[in-house]
């Protein structure tokens, strides 16, 4: 159950970063920010501001060749558009960090139906319930879908975890 709250917790987060360019002279610098954390309902924007003040206070004055000064003004308004936009969307990459090679590789290579309608952390539980089966397809199947019933996850048809299942194998032969 706190499995579950923290879950729904961790749904409600997204994690952004944001651009900054900075000319000066002949040195040019285009970076991100740090990684933070939104919470539903905030303002993903407002982080940014300060990283868009220093673009525009700083990202103009390059004395660069020619060539490189459409860059510098290039990376100067492409930080401005991210961060006014709302940074950039990293909560798949930080989400992804907590699970295995095999996790990620079958949760990103689902059918889009079946991408929709779960999520990685129940692509990890399957791969942990199905691993340690020494059941036919069939038996796997219903012995899966009975395991996630008493998780509380029951939007997943028999095709659903064939597809899962199909995908594991398809991680494994491919190492």
């Amino acid at each position: 159950m706190n499995n579950e709250k923290n879950r729904k917790m961790n749904e409600n987060i997204r994690y952004r970063i944001y651009k900054t360019s900075i000319n000066i002279f002949f040195i040019s610098i285009y970076s991100n920010s740090k990684v933070y954390e939104i919470k539903s309902g905030k303002s993903s924007i407002l982080p940014g501001i300060k990283y868009s003040i220093i673009t525009i206070l700083f990202g103009w004055w390059g004395f660069g060749f020619p060539w490189k000064k459409i860059q510098e003004l290039k990376n100067s308004l492409t930080a401005l558009h991210i961060n006014f936009s709302g940074g950039e969307d990293y909560t798949k990459v930080i989400t992804e960090m907590d699970y295995e090679e095999k996790t990620v590789w079958v949760y990103n290579n689902l059918k889009h139906e079946l991408f929709e309608k779960t999520n990685i952390e129940t692509i990890d539980i399957i791969i942990d319930l199905q691993t340690n089966s020494k059941l036919t397809l069939e038996g796997n199947i219903i012995f899966i879908i009975e395991s996630l019933k008493k998780l509380n996850i029951v939007n997943l048809r028999n095709s659903d975890i064939e597809e899962i299942i199909n995908k594991i194998k398809q991680f494994d032969y491919r190492n």
